[in-house]
């Protein structure tokens, strides 16, 4: 996917462990990278604005992106914690009212202090 950084630079690895170089996304930029990347450094996903060339389409814009980071915010909840309570609970709401309907439950399918960090949070 392409992204945009829309805010401060951003220092990313580029390329695997073995063979890789760092480079510096400035705002404005735009780079290739996986869903997963683009999300976890809070880029945005490029859009046409709704054209190719002269054909108007149609465009999506991803909520996920401030959801996924604000997760990663928290302290305890990294970046492949913050994915399965994504895949699960894909938008915020969906998780806050989990937590609101199962107040005094455990019905949240995470580790117990997981669980205790979103309701603290969110709940």
């Amino acid at each position: 996917m392409e992204f945009v950084n829309r805010g401060n630079p951003v220092k990313i690895r580029i390329g695997k462990s073995s063979d890789c170089y760092w480079a510096t996304i400035r705002k404005g930029e735009t780079v290739e990278l996986s869903a997963e990347m683009g999300l976890y450094y809070g880029f945005s996903v490029k859009t046409t604005k709704g054209q190719i060339g002269k054909e108007v389409v149609e465009t999506k814009q991803i909520e996920s992106v401030d959801f996924f980071k604000e997760l990663c915010s928290i302290n305890g909840i990294g970046r492949k914690t913050a994915k399965d309570i994504t895949r699960i609970y894909p938008e915020r709401e969906e998780l806050i009212k989990t937590i609101r309907l199962n107040a005094n439950t455990n019905a949240l399918p995470f580790r117990d202090d997981i669980e205790k960090k979103l309701r603290s949070k969110y709940g």
